[in-house]
């Protein structure tokens, strides 16, 4: 059995207290905070290479003996057409350098299931050979709340059989455990997932026992709520579940120990900042300045203020919580901390263009001013449109997905259109208004968002956004605020 245990989120005291001794930290003062017999899994979201923002980001870390290895990304995507497009290559140069500059040090990833849950299949993807990385994470999420459904606990040994064709020795598999259930989250075939009991997370830890008997460590998801869903944070039966599965595999457990540091938004650039003085450091408004070189931000409180000059480089914000740039500040990419995740989380840009990444969350997007490129990913996300129009303020919507997506219009921007549903007719596939009542145009052969204040009338139309072309776009995508 694994002697560490992983708990995704929560901070050193919390998942302590539930046997968990491996812990998910960002920030070096994390690492330097836990107490003998713990170890850190260091989360990087890193996907782009050995570049100079990520050697910035891990140098910190580096050699320091409480560090057990690095989280590279969380479900890297070979194909980018659910998360960004993730090379084998990059995540080699990744792992090599982190391993060339800290002995001992693990490498780790959580795989993203390119097939089915009945077909599950990690081809073409990642296995040490492209990559070098030590561990492969593989989640089985069996406990559904179907009427007198029965787990199908088979899907781990699809998965451990589809990884190991793909190349994955069975050693290097890192078991995945459900820690929750209810709220929104539903699985591959609409079925809503459940809290485990007793009994089937037992059934759930002795199948991973036969197919993986010694694995490094294991990961139970998650420590916190992100969908409305009950966790590990909010139920105390989950947590003794996992706390005698934890204890009864681990040799010597911490004593449960208060953390000052583990919600300390400190963000890594290329040198490390100096916090302000606090007896609580999770809701003091912090204002951070960057440096002149390419800086990586990760935010945890929505008050923390981000300051970056013009000469800055290329910065960096990831977000766990809502959250939006400062005024005046050069950020040029502003993205959820874990794009393959699902809480729902809001970003807001601000008069300069930045980039801004969702998640597989329901999302909302406001680029503010500036040419932005926004892109949600998965889930029911809205892009919201609320600053002058003008031709240097059109954002690119680069995943728009006409089924599930909204774009929101601001009818103080949007003069003469009503709150609520835009109205039937006032919307229009084509080079330009056919109409008076045609308001929003969209040109189907260039992807052209524009409104047209008066139709037919003398006011030339003024675009405001640019989508892929020949969408089924129609009133319904869009909602007046």
């Amino acid at each position: 059995m694994a002697t560490l245990h992983y708990a995704a989120g929560g901070s050193t005291a919390d998942v302590a207290v539930a046997g968990f001794n491996l812990v998910d930290v960002q920030y070096v003062s994390q690492v330097n905070a836990l107490p003998d017999g713990m170890k850190a899994l260091v989360y990087l979201n890193a996907h782009d290479g050995a570049t100079s923002s990520f050697i910035d980001q891990v140098t910190p870390f580096l050699n320091n003996p409480k560090v057990f290895g690095f989280y590279l990304c969380d479900e890297p995507d070979p194909t980018g057409r659910w998360h960004p497009l993730t090379t084998a290559a990059n995540l080699k140069a990744e792992s090599d350098w982190i391993h060339s500059h800290f002995p001992g040090a693990k490498t780790f990833i959580s795989m993203m299931n390119m097939g089915s849950n009945a077909n599950p299949s990690f081809a073409n993807s990642y296995n040490p050979a492209n990559t070098g990385i030590d561990y492969y994470g593989m989640g089985a999420y069996v406990i559904h709340s179907d009427t007198g459904s029965t787990p199908d606990y088979s899907m781990i040994d699809r998965l451990v059989a589809a990884a190991t064709a793909a190349g994955i020795p069975a050693d290097r598999i890192i078991p995945e455990f459900q820690a929750f259930g209810g709220g929104n989250w539903v699985s591959e075939s609409g079925s809503a997932f459940a809290v485990p009991t007793a009994e089937q997370a037992k059934a759930v830890f002795d199948h991973w026992a036969k197919l993986v008997p010694s694995p490094a460590f294991d990961y139970t998801y998650a420590w916190g709520s992100q969908n409305g869903d009950t966790a590990l944070q909010n139920s105390p039966e989950l947590q003794a579940i996992f706390r005698e599965h934890n204890t009864s595999s681990t040799s010597s457990m911490p004593p449960t120990t208060t953390d000052p540091a583990t919600t300390d938004p400190t963000p890594l650039p290329t040198s490390e900042p100096t916090p302000p003085t606090s007896t609580d450091p999770l809701h003091v408004d912090h204002i951070i300045h960057g440096s002149k070189g390419n800086d990586t931000y990760h935010v945890n409180n929505a008050h923390d203020k981000i300051m970056e000059g013009s000469t800055g480089g290329f910065d960096k914000v990831m977000a766990s919580v809502s959250y939006a740039l400062s005024a005046g500040s050069h950020i040029e990419q502003l993205s959820t901390s874990r794009t393959g995740g699902k809480a729902a989380i809001d970003l807001t840009g601000n008069e300069f263009g930045q980039t801004i990444l969702g998640n597989n969350g329901d999302n909302k997007l406001n680029g503010g001013g500036g040419s932005d490129l926004l892109k949600g990913y998965g889930g029911h996300d809205a892009f919201v449109f609320n600053t002058a129009l003008g031709p240097y303020n059109i954002d690119r919507i680069a995943d728009f997905n006409v089924s599930q997506d909204k774009i929101y219009l601001d009818h103080a921007v949007f003069a003469g259109l009503q709150k609520g549903p835009l109205s039937a007719g006032s919307f229009h596939a084509g080079h330009g208004a056919h109409d008076a009542n045609d308001h929003i145009i969209y040109n189907s052969t260039t992807g052209a968002l524009s409104f047209d204040s008066d139709g037919i009338g003398g006011h030339a139309q003024v675009q405001f956004a640019s989508l892929s072309p020949h969408l089924h776009l129609a009133e319904n995508s869009f909602l007046v605020i």
